[in-house]
C-alpha cells in the first residue's frame, strides 16, 4: 500500500512539473506574439531597426536665394532631451551639424502653449489661444504658411507620425478654434490641395464621405509601406499608413515618408515641406524615457537624410526646432547611459514654457537666423521674408472656405 501511495505521489509531481513548464512556455510565447491590433492596443513593433545614424557634417550652400523650405519639428523636443539622446548615442545628433542655432520662446496667449497654438504661431506669425488652429485671438482666420507658399506658386507638403489632421500639421493649413475636429481639419487640408499629405489616421480618411472628397480633389490614396515604396506616385497624394498614429519603428518610417515627399515636391518653382516627429511629446508625457529615445532616433535619422538631400539641392533652407518642451526633462549629473532614466522627467508629463532650440542650415540660414533668442511667431515671419525675397508679394487667398 505504501509503495502504491508513493507511486501516485510521484505521478502527481510529474504532472505538476509538466503543467508548470507549459505555463512558462505559454508565458514566453505571449511576449513575442502580437494580439490583433486595435486603436487601443496598437503594437509598437520595431521593424525599422531603430538606431542612431553616424554623425555627419554636410556642406549646405548659404549664399543663394531660398527656393525650398523644410521645417522639421520635434514635438516636445527641448534642449535637455537632445542632450540625453546624445548621451545614449555617444555622439552628437545630426542637428548639431547645422551651423546656426538660436533659442525660441513658445508661450501662447494662455501661458504655456499647446501644439495647436505653437503651430499657429510658427505658421501664421500670430499668437493665439491653446486649442486654436490658424486663427487669431478673436477667432479670425489668418494666412497659414501653406496658403502663403501656394499663393507664390510653390508646392506644399505635410509629413508627420501622428494622424494627418493632428495639431501641428493642422496649424500649417487649417482654420478652426478647436484642434480636435479632425474630420473638419482634414477637409481643410484636402480642399487646400496640399500636394503631399503623409501620416497616420486612416480612421478619418477611410470614411465614405472623405473618400469621395479625396477622389473629387484628384488625390492618389495609399495606405501601405509597399505602396509608398513601389508605386509611381504623382501629386497630389495622401498616405494614411495606420489607423492611428505611428510610433517609432513602424513602416513606413518618418525618413521613408520624407524621402518620398522630397522626391514628389522637388520642382523648378520650389516647395514648402513641414516634417514632424510627433511621438517625442507623447512618450515624454507617458514618462517613458526609453520610448522617447526611440523617437529621437527616428528624428535623428530623418534629419540626417534631409541634410544630405539639401546638400545636393542648393537653395534649400532647413530649419529644425520644437513646438514646445514636454516633461521638464533634466540631464543627469553623471552623464552615462544608465543614468538616462524616467526619473529625469519633472513636470509629470506636462508641457513647460522652457525655451526650445532652433537649428538652421542652407540658403540664407546665417542671415535669417542671426539673433540669439526669437519668438515662435518670428519663425513664420522669417520664412515669409525669405520666400518674398525670392518669389515676391502675393495676395492673401484662403484656400478652404468653411471646410465644405
Amino acid at each position: 500500500m505504501k509503495s502504491r501511495i508513493l507511486s501516485i505521489i510521484a505521478v502527481l509531481l510529474m504532472l505538476c512539473l509538466f503543467f508548470t513548464g507549459c505555463e512558462k512556455e505559454n508565458t514566453n510565447q505571449t511576449d513575442i506574439v502580437s494580439t490583433p491590433a486595435t486603436e487601443e492596443t496598437l503594437p509598437k513593433v520595431e521593424t525599422d531597426n531603430l538606431s542612431f545614424v553616424p554623425y555627419t557634417e554636410y556642406n549646405l550652400e548659404e549664399d543663394v536665394e531660398v527656393k525650398n523650405i523644410i521645417l522639421m519639428i520635434g514635438d516636445g523636443m527641448g534642449e535637455n532631451i537632445i542632450e540625453n539622446a546624445e548621451i545614449i548615442k555617444g555622439d552628437s545628433l545630426a542637428m548639431r551639424a547645422m551651423p546656426h542655432k538660436c533659442y525660441v520662446t513658445t508661450d501662447s496667449l494662455d501661458g504655456t502653449t499647446d501644439s495647436a497654438a505653437a503651430s499657429t504661431a510658427m505658421s501664421c506669425g500670430v499668437k493665439t489661444h491653446n486649442q486654436s488652429i490658424g486663427v487669431d485671438e478673436n477667432n479670425e482666420r489668418v494666412e497659414t504658411i501653406i496658403e502663403f507658399a501656394k499663393a507664390r506658386g510653390l508646392k506644399t507638403g505635410l509629413v508627420d507620425t501622428q494622424i494627418i489632421p493632428h495639431a501641428t500639421p493642422a496649424g500649417m493649413v487649417a482654420h478652426t478654434d478647436y484642434r480636435g475636429i479632425f474630420n473638419v481639419i482634414l477637409k481643410h487640408m484636402i480642399n487646400a490641395k496640399v500636394d503631399v499629405l503623409y501620416g497616420g489616421g486612416s480612421e478619418y480618411t477611410d470614411t465614405a464621405k472623405m473618400q469621395q472628397r479625396i477622389e473629387k480633389n484628384g488625390y492618389t490614396y495609399i495606405k501601405t509601406a509597399d505602396e509608398l515604396y513601389e508605386s509611381q506616385l504623382e501629386t497630389p497624394v495622401i498616405g494614411a499608413f495606420n489607423w492611428g498614429g505611428m510610433y517609432a519603428g513602424g513602416l513606413p518610417s518618418l525618413t521613408d515618408m520624407t524621402a518620398s515627399a522630397l522626391e514628389l515636391l522637388d520642382n523648378e518653382n520650389g516647395f514648402f515641406l513641414m516634417v514632424e516627429e510627433s511621438y517625442i511629446d507623447i512618450t515624454e508625457a507617458d514618462l517613458d524615457m526609453d520610448g522617447t529615445i526611440k523617437e529621437m532616433q527616428t528624428f535623428d535619422k530623418c534629419i540626417d537624410y534631409t541634410l544630405s538631400w539639401a546638400e545636393k539641392h542648393p537653395g534649400t533652407l532647413v530649419i529644425v526646432t520644437a513646438d514646445h518642451e514636454t516633461g521638464g526633462v533634466l540631464v543627469p549629473e553623471v552623464k552615462t547611459p544608465e543614468n538616462v532614466t524616467n526619473d529625469l522627467f519633472t513636470s509629470n508629463g506636462e508641457h513647460t514654457s522652457t525655451n526650445v532650440p532652433l537649428f538652421a542650415a542652407g540658403a540664407k540660414a546665417g542671415e535669417l537666423f542671426s539673433e540669439e533668442i526669437i519668438d515662435n511667431t518670428d519663425i513664420s515671419k522669417i520664412m515669409r521674408q525669405a520666400l518674398n525675397d525670392t518669389y515676391g508679394e502675393a495676395e492673401v487667398v484662403f484656400l478652404n472656405e468653411n471646410g465644405q
